[in-house]
């Protein structure tokens, strides 16, 4: 057999083999169930973990100054504690608790203060601390200015919490899908019947105790600041609520 001749019957073949692997790729993609066990592959992403939650990744003291004149809401619920700011100090030695889930910030700007050695307020004390100042409205808070911690600075490390602490849009726009009647559960810092965790957290703060690591499938203890609440979740919801 001539050179041509064999080059002639390699190409072809290798037409032939390329043919059948389209063929029944083409063969298998007709098959509906070949679609339907591939979509079944995971479980499909829920409303809420689709949601758009803003980051500002803050870094320095002069990027948190981008915060001031912003309004925030308080993301980590119950666990960060706030003062009374006046004459242009932090009084720490009268604290007024910690913020509630959801509140509503209106940040004037941000400072930096040494916190007392016994002072502990979920922030490394540092050299300094860096705070927001902010006014607040609420049915479980104060009227008046007051700062909170939201970083620290030690050497030349400066570290801020910022995007774990608040939230830069309202919750209401962010989760849109949620019902009215949760919304006002939330503003009354309440769990109710029904919700899901991502709701729960946002009525009753992220300090919590549970039996087991199963998210929706759990009974979950809440420390809510002057409030605690035990909530049983199955399939997703809350099927049992108790306060105390």
């Amino acid at each position: 057999m001539k050179t041509w001749q064999k080059l002639v019957l390699v190409t072809l073949l290798m037409v032939l083999i390329l043919g059948a692997r389209v063929y029944f790729v083409w063969k298998e993609r007709q098959d509906p169930g070949v679609i339907g066990r591939q979509a079944e592959a995971g479980p499909r992403p829920t409303q809420d973990e689709l949601a758009y939650v803003k980051l500002m990744l803050i870094n320095s003291f002069a990027m948190a100054k981008q915060l001031e004149g912003t309004t925030v809401w308080v993301k980590a619920g119950y666990s960060l504690p706030y003062y009374p700011y006046a004459g242009g100090s932090v009084e720490f030695g009268k604290r007024v608790g910690v913020l509630p889930a959801a509140e509503k910030l209106a940040i004037s700007k941000i400072v930096k203060a040494v916190a007392p050695a016994k002072e502990e307020n979920r922030v490394p004390h540092g050299s300094r601390q860096y705070f927001a100042v902010f006014t607040i409205a609420g049915p479980d808070t104060e009227a008046g200015t007051f700062a909170a911690p939201i970083g620290y600075i030690e050497g030349d490390n400066e570290r801020f919490y910022t995007d774990q602490l608040f939230y830069y849009d309202d919750p209401k726009t962010i989760y849109d899908n949620w019902p009215k009647p949760v919304w006002d559960a939330v503003a009354l810092h309440t769990p109710t019947l029904g919700m899901s965790e991502n709701q729960a957290r946002m009525a009753a703060g992220i300090l919590i105790e549970s039996d087991s690591t199963e998210i929706g499938n759990r009974t979950v203890m809440y420390d809510a600041g002057p409030k605690k609440w035990t909530v049983t979740f199955q399939k997703g919801v809350a099927t049992a609520v108790k306060a105390g």
